[in-house]
C-alpha cells in the first residue's frame, strides 16, 4: 500500500481524533419510542401489549421518529430481527444505518425484536416453540398493531436471517394479515449449503486486503492460536492481522468507523453470529424446508400459500447463508410475486455493509415504492411509484433476479424527475454526532 501525503495527513487526523475524542463511529440509536413493550408495561392497555409472548414479555415493538425534513409517505415498514439476535444491525451506526436511510426516505419505520435478552448473559436456545410463538402470535399481533397505528394501512415486513423466515412463514400461515410486501434478507430456503457453525471470515479479506487475508488464513492453521485461546489471550490471527488491517486503512475514516461498529455489535451478540445454521436447524426440519412445507405447532405451513409480493436478497460473499440457499426461495414461493437480487457483502454486510448504501437499500426502497398501498400514495407522488416500477425489471413468475443496474429509483430519467420533487431528507440535518457505544451505554 502506497501512502500519499494527503493520506498520511488523514491518517494522522484519524489517530488524533481517536485518541483525544474517543471512538470514530457514532453508535447512537436513531430516536425511537416503544409502542408495545409487553405485559409488564403499566400503559399496555392503551398502547397495545404482546400478551406475554416470548420469554415473559421480552419482545418489544418500537416506532422510530419521523425525519424532521422528510414528508411521511408510503406504507409503514416493520423490521424483524432474528430470534435471539440484536436489532442494532438494522441501525448499525449513524451514516450507515438502514433505519436512518428509510427514515430519510420519509418512511414510518417500526422494529420488533427481543434484543433485551442480548448482551445480558442470557443463553438463546431457540426451538420449535419459539418459531410457533413468532409465526402465530408475535408477528401477527405486531403487524396488526402497526397497521392500526397507521389507519389500517398494510405493512411492509422486512426480516433479516431468521427474521426473514419467520416473516415469510407468518405471511403463509395468516393470509388475512394486512401485508403490503415481505422482504427476506439473507434468509435460506434450503439448509444443504448452510454450515451448522460458520467459520470466522478473515477480517482482512472483508477489508479488501488479499495479502492480509492470506496471512490470517495461514496463521489460523497453526497450533499456536489454540494455545493462546486456552490461556485467554484470543487468537493469533486476530492479535496480528486486526492491527495490520487497521494500519492499512488508517487514512479511511469511514472504514475505521465501520470496523468499530461491527466490533461493538460482535461484542454485544457474542458467539451467536457463528451459530445461525445451528439455530435454523433447531427451528425447522431441513427436509421440510427443502420441500417448502414446514411444521409450525400442530399444523403444516406451505410456503406456496404466500400471496404478498416477496423480495429475496442474498449476499454475494455470505458464508453463513450462501446465495444458493436464498435462491431456493424462488422455487418455494410459487404463489407469490417474487423477486430476487444479489448484493455485495456477507451475512451482515448485505444488510449493513458500506456498499449496502448503494446496492441493497436502494433496491429495497424501489421494491417498497412499487408495492405501496394506493391509499398511502398522494397525488403528487404518483410519478414516484412509476419510477419505482421502471427501476425494477419486469416480473417473470415465479422470480427474477434484480441486476446491479436496477439499483433503485435513480435508474431512469422518470425516476430522476420524481426524486427531484422530494424534499431534502438526509442525515446531515440531524444534530451533530455524539459518540457512544451500545455495549457501554445502551439506550
Amino acid at each position: 500500500m502506497i501512502i500519499t501525503p494527503a493520506g498520511a495527513l488523514r491518517a494522522v487526523g484519524n489517530v488524533r481524533d481517536r485518541v483525544l475524542e474517543g471512538p470514530l463511529a457514532d453508535l447512537r440509536r436513531m430516536p425511537r419510542a416503544a409502542i408495545d413493550t409487553g405485559p409488564d408495561d403499566p400503559d399496555a392497555a392503551t398502547i397495545g401489549r404482546s400478551h406475554g409472548l416470548a420469554r415473559a414479555g421480552s419482545v418489544s415493538t418500537y416506532r422510530y421518529a419521523v425525519h424532521p425534513t422528510a414528508r411521511l409517505r408510503g406504507s409503514p415498514v416493520l423490521l424483524v430481527s432474528p430470534l435471539g439476535a440484536c436489532g442494532a444491525a438494522f441501525d448499525l451506526r449513524r451514516g450507515n444505518s438502514l433505519v436512518e436511510h428509510l427514515v430519510g426516505e420519509g418512511r414510518a419505520v417500526h422494529q420488533v425484536d427481543d434484543e433485551d435478552l442480548v448482551g445480558h448473559g442470557f443463553d438463546v436456545t431457540p426451538g420449535p416453540a419459539d418459531l410457533q410463538r413468532w409465526v402465530d402470535e408475535i408477528l401477527p399481533h405486531v403487524v396488526r398493531t402497526v397497521s392500526a397505528h397507521h389507519g389500517g394501512m398494510p405493512v411492509h415486513v422486512v426480516g433479516w436471517s431468521i427474521g426473514g423466515l419467520t416473516a415469510v412463514l407468518a405471511a403463509a400461515a395468516h393470509p388475512d394479515l394486512p401485508l403490503a410486501s415481505v422482504t427476506a434478507l439473507a434468509t435460506p430456503f434450503t439448509l444443504d449449503d448452510v454450515p451448522a457453525v460458520a467459520g470466522a471470515r478473515p477480517l482482512a479479506l472483508s477489508a479488501g486486503g488479499p495479502v492480509l487475508a492470506t496471512l490470517q488464513t495461514v496463521l489460523a492453521l497453526m497450533p499456536l492460536p489454540r494455545l493462546l485461546r486456552a490461556v485467554g489471550l484470543g487468537s493469533l490471527d486476530e492479535l496480528l492481522t486486526t492491527p495490520l488491517t487497521v494500519l492499512a486503512h488508517l487514512d479511511d475514516r469511514d472504514f475505521l468507523a465501520q470496523l468499530e461498529a461491527v466490533d461493538d455489535l460482535r461484542a454485544l451478540i457474542g458467539n451467536q453470529a457463528r451459530l445461525v445454521g445451528t439455530y435454523f436447524r433447531a427451528l425447522v426440519d431441513a427436509r421440510d424446508l427443502a420441500v417448502g412445507r414446514l411444521t409450525v405447532g400442530s399444523r403444516t405451513v406451505d410456503l406456496a400459500d404466500v400471496t404478498s409480493p416477496v423480495l429475496l436478497v442474498a449476499g454475494e460473499t455470505d458464508q453463513v447463508v450462501p446465495p444458493r440457499a436464498v435462491r431456493a426461495g424462488a422455487r418455494r414461493l410459487t404463489g407469490a410475486h417474487t423477486r430476487l437480487t444479489t448484493a455485495p457483502g456477507g451475512h451482515l454486510g448485505v444488510l449493513a455493509g458500506r456498499t449496502a448504501r448503494t446496492t441493497t437499500w436502494p433496491r429495497l426502497c424501489a421494491f417498497l415504492d412499487l408495492h405501496d398501498a394506493p391509499a398511502a400514495l398522494e397525488g403528487s407522488d404518483a410519478g414516484r411509484r412509476a419510477a419505482a416500477r421502471d427501476a425494477l425489471p419486469a416480473a417473470r413468475p415465479p422470480a427474477r433476479e434484480i441486476g446491479p443496474g436496477a439499483a433503485g429509483p435513480s435508474a431512469t430519467p422518470a425516476s430522476r424527475a420524481g426524486s427531484a420533487r422530494r424534499p431534502l431528507r438526509r442525515s446531515s440535518r440531524l444534530p451533530p454526532p455524539k459518540r457512544a457505544s451500545r455495549t457501554r451505554g445502551r439506550e
